[in-house]
Formats: C-alpha cells, sequence, structure tokens
C-alpha cells in the first residue's frame, strides 16, 4: 500500500490498519501524478462505522497545482438531528397593549388574599410565586400583542 518510499512512519500507519484500529477505502486510483510517475499515496482512513458509510469515492485530476496531488472525494450519508426549539419565549415590548397588560395584571394579582400575613420563609415562596404566576397569566394574555 502506498509509495515505494515508505518511511518508518508510514510502516507503523500500516500496522495500525493491519491490527484494525482504522479501516483504509480501498480504491486503486492514484493521487499524485507528476511527470510519469503516478502512485498512491493518498488514503482515506475511518474507523467503524463511519468506514461503513463512505461511498461515491472519486479522485479528480489535478487542479493545476504544482505538488502533483489530487483531490480526492467521498460522500457520507449522514444528517444531523433537528435542532430543538428554544424554550425562551421571544418578546417585542415594544409592541405591547400595555393597558391591556396592566388591566390584566390587576385582576390577577387582586385574587390575593390582602389580609393574609407573611410570617415564614415558605409564606415569602408563596408570595413570590403567586407574583410570578400573575405577570406570566398577563403575560400569556398579551403575548400575541408582543410578537
Amino acid at each position: 500500500m502506498g509509495s515505494t518510499k515508505t518511511n518508518a512512519r508510514g510502516r507503523q500507519l500500516q500496522e495500525v490498519i493491519n491490527e484494525g484500529y482504522l479501516n483504509c477505502i480501498n480504491d486503486v486510483s492514484t493521487t499524485f501524478e507528476k511527470n510519469d510517475y503516478e502512485v498512491k499515496i493518498d488514503w482515506i482512513l475511518a474507523s467503524q462505522p463511519l468506514h461503513s458509510l463512505i461511498s461515491n469515492v472519486e479522485t479528480h485530476p489535478t487542479i493545476g497545482t504544482l505538488s502533483g496531488h489530487k483531490p480526492s472525494t467521498f460522500d457520507i450519508p449522514i444528517g444531523t438531528e433537528p435542532k430543538p426549539a428554544s424554550p425562551r419565549l421571544s418578546l417585542n415590548f415594544k409592541a405591547v397593549h400595555w393597558p391591556k397588560f396592566k388591566n390584566k395584571l390587576n385582576e390577577q394579582l387582586m385574587l390575593w388574599n390582602k389580609h393574609r400575613s407573611i410570617n415564614s420563609e415558605s409564606d415569602i415562596e408563596e408570595y413570590t410565586s403567586f407574583i410570578t404566576n400573575s405577570i406570566t397569566t398577563a403575560t400569556r394574555f398579551c403575548k400575541n400583542d408582543m410578537r
């Protein structure tokens, strides 16, 4: 495999391939051409399962470069998973009908028992949740105005 001028590093790579850590795509096309000398010195290496997906291997004529190397192309028929929708809600606050939002928020806030005292950490948590839910409800009520 490769050039007759293979050095020690090339022989080490050949050993890795022979041991099965990498697979070589078998394509007989030469990948280097200079004067009257042609040889396959460029190889496509892949591990499994990628190796079994590679198809349509082609070696193209030199593209005017002086190096003599021919470009190789191949297909890997894999796609990407669709990006999940962002959980963030993007709102345009300039488009909000603020009186509508304010009225809905006031309506929600009126549901809180004003005579209830807040004496503990759990009371604070409950009140905070109530305020947050009130704002969220008013926002949802006006969200078509915000887009």
